[in-house]
């Protein structure tokens, strides 16, 4: 039992460092671009943001981005731009109101559901060995 903990204890020591970093000397305009370019789909691409895309409009995408930072626009006016040019799904993920909120929602219903049948199947199948073993 003690190895056990041992090296769970090792895991979670080793695991820390993945999530922790010392040496961030990005700007908060950099920040803001590198967040932007993950929140942004390529509209070529299936499944890709623009910052794992390397194709021309990415790229376009990635100077305009860029560009309308240093002007001074804000994230949501930048992505509401996008939404009016290419549509909602120009997005990585659905916004969290109006129709979308649904998509949000619907993942946990699934677990509640899935909860639910799985403490009534094995209150059901417990109850059952308790009756056979009488």
């Amino acid at each position: 039992m003690n190895n056990y903990f041992i090296c769970l204890f090792i895991i979670v020591i080793s695991l820390t460092g993945c999530f922790y970093n010392i040496d961030n000397d990005l700007s908060d305009i950099e920040i803001r671009f590198l967040n932007l370019e993950k929140q942004i789909k390529c509209p070529i691409c299936p499944a890709e943001t623009i910052a794992e895309s390397n194709t021309k409009v990415s790229k376009d995408l990635k100077n305009f981005i860029k560009l309308k930072i240093d002007e001074g626009w804000s994230d949501d006016k930048i992505k509401s731009f996008l939404i009016s040019k290419y549509g909602k799904e120009i997005l990585a993920t659905p916004q969290k109101k109006g129709s979308d909120l649904f998509l949000w929602i619907i993942p946990l219903v699934v677990l509640l559901f899935g909860v639910f049948t799985y403490w009534s199947l094995y209150k059901t199948i417990r109850f059952r060995t308790k009756g056979e073993q009488s």
